[in-house]
């Protein structure tokens, strides 16, 4: 007796099947944690672009104001147009201010200069009021009544 083996091509074995659900399973997976990480990436880009906006914008009001008064008023125009909330200073010769916008805190630092006229400014914004990581910071040299 002969018994001729044939090969059944017309349908898929178990084992073929759950090879493949895997295979599918194994590049789904993978590709969707691309896309969770893009979001992350893209969620943070978006935080650092806001802060950079409110930090740049601050910089420019405080900038006009220098161009417009001296030190002094200018530390009061900070206060009131501005509504910044002025903290204590360890340091003579150092402002330091606060303000909340859209949930974001702005840090401002003023310090005069070694050089008549002229002051540093520093402008960190944070995510948290206690923040130790800015997600922006802009620093310049202002030139008062100039």
């Amino acid at each position: 007796m002969k018994f001729s083996a044939r090969l059944n091509t017309k349908g898929l074995t178990l084992i073929e099947i759950l090879v493949s659900i895997i295979l599918i399973t194994i590049i789904i997976t993978t590709f969707f944690s691309l896309f969770i990480q893009s979001a992350r990436t893209s969620k943070t880009s978006e935080e650092v672009v806001d802060a950079t906006y409110v930090a740049q914008s601050e910089m420019e009001q405080i900038y006009e104001i220098s161009r417009n008064g001296d030190y002094n008023s200018g530390i009061d125009e900070i206060r009131k147009n501005l509504r910044y909330k002025q903290l204590t200073s360890t340091n003579p010769g150092e402002q330091k201010f606060t303000k909340t916008i859209d949930g974001l805190y702005i840090y401002l630092k003023l310090k005069k200069h070694t050089y008549p006229g002229m002051s540093y400014l520093v402008i960190e914004v944070f995510e948290t009021e206690n923040g130790t990581r800015p997600r922006a910071k802009m620093e310049t040299i202002l030139e008062w009544g100039s």
